[in-house]
């Protein structure tokens, strides 16, 4: 199987998107996370508009079977969800990050305001650390390719709002992480670890202002859960527990 994870990132007065970037990427190396390899991280911390369009130009022509893309930053609502790339202020619309590959998951944790009131701040907590499992990540493999083709959309707010962080990451992140580790039986559907960390979200909404209250939203499709893509998957260690 053939497959890479996109982390981009913009940090410009951020200090919690750098935090973001190794939690996922730690997360996605664990086995709960399908013991990705490192080759298949890329890493782009407040990359040129250039340079983003040449390395997605680059993964199309690759024909992957799975791609993750998670993009940790400045972030505004126009027509779509702009992205802002790089402390410059060149940006990417959502859209254009769509369709790398036939099975692809997009996690955007920034705003969603409309330009006269773009601000962030978001909040993360620390990652378990775990180890490489082979025969963790060919069943993770596995289970993707039964996934029937699909765009997921994962947002950390809703249009209009603002995601908060401190120097610890991103709300919504922290808990789609959290949730992702929480595994009852083999695996953690896409789906149900949304609703977990959206309802987490909602709870610590109370620790906020009014005007800081976050929305999470997301893109899924309406097909059997046997057809839906997966966040995590429970190492083999833990299944010989149970």
């Amino acid at each position: 199987m053939e497959k890479k994870i996109l982390l981009i990132g913009n940090d410009d007065g951020l200090p919690g998107v750098k935090v973001d970037i190794e939690n996922y990427k730690q997360f996605f190396k664990s086995p709960v996370g399908g013991s990705w390899l490192e080759r298949e991280f890329i890493v782009k911390l407040n990359p040129t508009r250039r340079e983003l369009i040449n390395e997605l130009i680059r993964l199309k022509n690759l024909s992957l079977d799975y791609v993750i893309v998670v993009f940790s930053g400045h972030g505004g609502q126009e027509r779509e969800t702009v992205l802002e790339l790089n402390p410059q202020g060149e940006s990417i619309g959502e859209t254009e990050l769509e369709y790398i590959a036939k099975r692809q998951l997009n996690v955007f944790d920034c705003c969603r305001c409309y330009p006269e009131s773009i601000t962030d701040s978001r909040q993360v907590e620390a990652f378990i650390k775990s180890f490489s499992s082979f025969n963790t990540r060919e069943k993770y493999e596995n289970r993707i390719l039964e996934a029937i083709p699909q765009q997921v959309i994962l947002y950390s707010c809703s249009i209009g709002e603002i995601s908060n962080d401190t120097k610890d990451g991103g709300i919504y992140s922290q808990f789609l992480l959290k949730s992702a580790r929480n595994i009852i039986d083999e695996y953690k559907l896409l789906g149900t670890a949304h609703v977990e960390a959206y309802k987490l979200t909602m709870e610590n909404n109370k620790k906020w202002p009014n005007d800081k209250h976050q929305h999470p939203e997301a893109v899924l499709p309406k097909c059997l859960s046997s057809q839906q893509l997966i966040i995590g998957i429970k190492p083999e260690t833990e299944l010989l527990k149970s």
